[in-house]
């Protein structure tokens, strides 16, 4: 859309920057027009089997027992590449045969080698098309960090594909998950898997059942579902079955369901985002262009007391801003003491679990060992064991900040448009301008995402080795006091890094506060000065003589013309979207 560069161009030379941003963002995201599409469900409901098959290649691996273990993402490559990225940031480019090492339950049990994703490059049509797809973790499983990464997930979808199996009914704690998963999509594309497993009038029934579950836990909607066998489109898409797989395995009906949301839902919804966006900026600038030429009709007596009333509001407005903006700390400040009450919480309650696995340590590895062996076998496990443990602790909290931030950011962005609005309203009340009525604030708003790479530092757990060997003391009564030193050492450390954890948790949320609030000033200000400098560029050419009074007029309608042309391209536009 060129015209997003001319109102950006325009905003950005009479100074409204954010205006001018905001739509470069919007230019740059039409030009991407991507959107990922997140493969969500209950363990084995065949999500990695699917993925395969809409890539037709056996990338992820696939077995009976829960396996997923790390979210695997798949984007679009020129060649196969794999990428596994660590909790501390660290990037390691694999073969694809090593990727079950990294992201399975199996290979990688509870995460030990602390991996935070794997990101695959791969050449395929689906993905040319801007489609990113993430495999998740099955909740519901024994694994409780395989549900806390899964959910982790969750700010992250534009779409969902929520998997469902013909041979386990929709339960209460799927309905939780959908529950969970629609605050942050309304665009799910739902699959009844394994369907080669049943009859045709089981698969109906299934079907019946499902929508009638839905609706009544979900609400009245089509919940539109599409039968499938993941494992027999598998096979078709990799030569391993017969090609008639293809067809009655109901991969091609999802593939195009698809393909009609990629080309035309998700192309709509960005430009229609981008152009209402264009919109309410032109709507400020003709603001201040009809501003400057009622104060330029205006008697010199009348404009000054206007330019008084108008600017007493004016600043009323940026108080109201400023207000606005200490109220947005202290939900801050909230937020943060949650986050302490709930790590206090953790810490008192893990406390008393972790000493109890400690206990079952020493019991098992205390016969046979020197002090000096179990001394190095306390070192071990204690930072494995603290590590383990708020790694998925960190996973849950910083979903629930972020989720709580971005509730507070929607609140106080709203907030700042009608300021914004009132600001436009006063102005043109008092200089007697009709006022059109901009787009809504929450379609303006409704592309935007918050995100937060919240600092995940190695846990600090220093070494226990200097503790004394306690002498010519009998080896049991040495074991003992080692033992007895390690439970103190644990309980020290552990607390230590729960503070850590609510130190990196809070510093993050903080800076997203300043990031925000320095965002609202801006928006404001621009809208502001835009019209306070139409006010005074009126009053200094208020006293020109008739021939420059001429000049600046033609000028104005020459400008105004252009804007009201750029504004009907836009409402043609948005009627034929």
């Amino acid at each position: 859309m060129k015209i997003l560069d001319e109102v950006a161009d325009l905003a950005w030379e009479k100074g409204n920057s954010p205006a001018a941003s905001l739509l470069k963002e919007s230019k740059a995201r039409l030009a991407q027009e991507d959107f990922t599409l997140v493969i969500l469900g209950e363990f084995k409901r065949g999500k990695s089997t699917l993925i395969n098959a809409l890539l037709r290649g056996q990338l992820l691996p696939t077995a009976i027992v829960p396996l997923t273990a790390i979210p695997t993402i798949i984007q679009y490559g020129r060649q196969l590449k794999v990428n596994v990225i660590t909790l501390d940031g660290t990037r390691k480019e694999i073969p694809i045969y090593e990727i079950g090492g990294y992201v399975t339950e199996r290979e990688n049990p509870k995460n030990v080698k602390r991996i935070r994703e794997v990101l695959i490059s791969y050449p395929s049509e689906l993905l040319k098309q801007g489609v990113i797809l993430v495999d998740t973790p099955g909740v519901g499983s024994v694994y409780q960090h395989n549900t806390n990464a899964a959910y982790a997930y969750l700010p992250y979808c534009d779409a969902a594909i929520f998997m469902i199996s013909i041979d386990a009914p929709l339960g209460k704690n799927e309905i939780d998950y959908l529950k969970d998963i629609l605050q942050y999509t309304n665009k799910l594309f739902f699959v009844l898997n394994k369907i080669d497993i049943a009859t045709a009038e089981d698969v109906n029934e299934a079907l019946e059942y499902t929508r009638k579950t839905l609706r009544e836990e979900l609400g009245d909607g089509a919940y539109n579902m599409i039968p499938l066998s993941a494992r027999q489109a598998l096979l078709a898409r990799t030569g391993k079955g017969e090609s008639i797989m293809a067809d009655t395995s109901g991969i091609k009906k999802l593939e195009e369901v698809l393909g009609s949301f990629i080309r035309n839902e998700k192309g709509r919804l960005i430009l229609e985002a981008a152009a209402a966006r264009a919109l309410r900026a032109i709507n400020e600038l003709e603001m201040e262009l009809l501003l400057w030429r009622k104060a330029m009709e205006s008697s010199f007596r009348d404009l000054d007391e206007k330019i008084v009333l108008l600017t007493a509001e004016l600043d009323k407005l940026e108080r109201e801003r400023e207000d606005s903006i200490y109220l947005l700390y202290r939900e801050v400040d909230r937020i943060s003491d949650m986050t302490g009450e709930d790590l206090n919480e953790f810490r008192q309650a893990k406390t008393c679990e972790i000493l109890g696995w400690l206990e079952d340590f020493y019991k098992k590895e205390s016969p046979g060992k020197s002090a000096k062996e179990l001394n190095s076998a306390y070192n071990g496990f204690i930072k494995d064991l603290i590590e383990m443990v708020l790694d998925e602790k960190r996973i849950e909290q910083s979903t629930k900040v972020r989720e709580e931030f971005k509730t507070v950011a929607y609140r106080f962005l709203n907030r700042i448009e009608e300021i914004v609005d009132r600001m436009l309203s006063v102005s043109a009340e008092i200089f007697e301008i009709p006022l059109e009525k901009s787009a809504s604030k929450e379609y303006i708003l409704g592309a935007k995402k918050f995100s937060f790479h919240f600092a995940e530092h190695p846990s600090f757990i220093p070494s226990l080795e200097t503790l004394t060997t306690f002498g010519l003391l009998p080896k049991a009564l040495i074991g003992a006091q080692l033992f007895k030193n390690a439970k103190g050492k644990l309980i020290e450390l552990f607390d230590r890094n729960c503070g850590r954890l609510r130190s990196d948790l809070v510093d993050s949320l903080k800076e997203g506060a300043r990031d925000l609030a320095g965002e609202i000033r801006l928006r404001a200000d621009a809208v502001s000065q835009g019209l306070r400098s139409a006010l005074q560029k009126a009053l200094n050419e208020a006293s020109m003589n008739e021939e420059e009074r001429v000049d600046k007029e033609v000028k104005w309608q020459k400008e105004y013309n252009e804007l009201l042309q750029m504004k009907e391209t836009l409402k043609q536009f948005i009627a034929s979207l």
